[in-house]
């Protein structure tokens, strides 16, 4: 397996958090004549017990083994929490295994049922990539429908930087910026695989704001996001997203979003429903009524 892209991410996720922390910050002077922002590579060896030179090697994205003794000396030495902290040492685990031979899109029955049972609400899964592989007809109400998408583009990444999301979320940065740090702490194992590395490609040139934040290097685990919706018919939305993890050794987690109290969300959500009911239903008549009077022309 070809551990290089993963060196590379390694080597930028240590200088970004590196040029990210001032000298104060760690107990250390501060230097008014600095020609560059943040800390120098010595400053980040000396607060992790290593040699300059052997650090420097690892922001060069040199071949080196690294114990997990050092790389904890070097999450402390940076400040970094604990989703990044488990990120630093995924990309640094030449041994790991990736799961990247997960099914691309489906889910079992037993799945789609729970996610139907969520009506009205929202909700959907996601696969490891951050696909997404199956979703109720409320996401379709609020959201519009993913069928028409092609597949290579039912992708959260796809759906913020790429399409419709941002004309429908009010609150579109912040939110567009959580689920891209969401993204990068969750796929660490995946970075030096060929779907990953083309996904990155194709959004960088698409998307200046993907590219801009891209290259910040922001990790982030998944916590309770309140989204703003615009929606055309119904107005404004505020949904409050969850996560539950599916225990099959899958990488599938499911994605509700949960009306605010107090906002009229629910009775919106009711009302797009009742609506999408009936829009079923006056296209089912339709059918039949056809049906009818083909089967009526053939009798005769």
């Amino acid at each position: 397996m070809n551990y290089d892209q993963r060196r590379a991410e390694l080597a930028d996720f240590l200088k970004t958090r590196r040029l990210a922390l001032q000298p104060e910050e760690v107990g250390l002077p501060e230097r008014p004549s600095r020609r560059t922002p943040g800390l120098r590579r010595e400053d980040v060896a000396d607060l992790a017990g290593i040699s300059a030179c052997w650090y420097s090697q690892l922001e060069q994205a040199r071949n080196i083994r690294v114990s997990d003794h050092v790389l904890n000396s070097l999450a402390e030495a940076l400040r970094l929490n604990a989703a990044e902290r488990d990120y630093l040492l995924t990309l640094a685990n030449e041994d790991a295994r990736s799961s990247a031979n997960v099914p691309a899109d489906g889910v079992p029955p037993t799945l789609q049922r729970i996610l139907d049972s969520q009506h009205p609400h929202p909700a959907f899964a996601l696969g490891p990539r951050f696909n997404i592989l199956a979703w109720n007809q409320a996401r379709t109400d609020v959201y519009g429908d993913l069928a028409k998408i092609p597949p290579a583009h039912r992708h959260m990444l796809w759906l913020f930087f790429g399409g419709h999301m941002r004309e429908m979320i009010r609150n579109w940065e912040p939110s567009a910026r959580s689920v891209l740090a969401e993204f990068r702490a969750a796929t660490g194992l995946y970075v030096h695989e060929p779907w990953f590395t083309t996904l990155v490609r194709e959004l960088s040139q698409s998307s200046t704001d993907f590219r801009r934040w891209w290259r910040q290097h922001e990790i982030e685990r998944h916590h309770v996001t309140t989204r703003e919706v615009e929606h055309p018919f119904v107005g404004r939305m505020v949904l409050e997203e969850s996560v539950l993890v599916v225990d099959d050794r899958s990488g599938r987690r499911i994605i509700l979003e949960i009306p605010r109290p107090g906002t009229g969300t629910e009775k919106k959500l009711t009302a797009l429903s009742w609506q999408s009911h009936q829009v079923q239903d006056q296209s089912w008549h339709v059918l039949r009524k056809r049906g009818s009077g083909e089967q009526w022309s053939n009798h005769f």
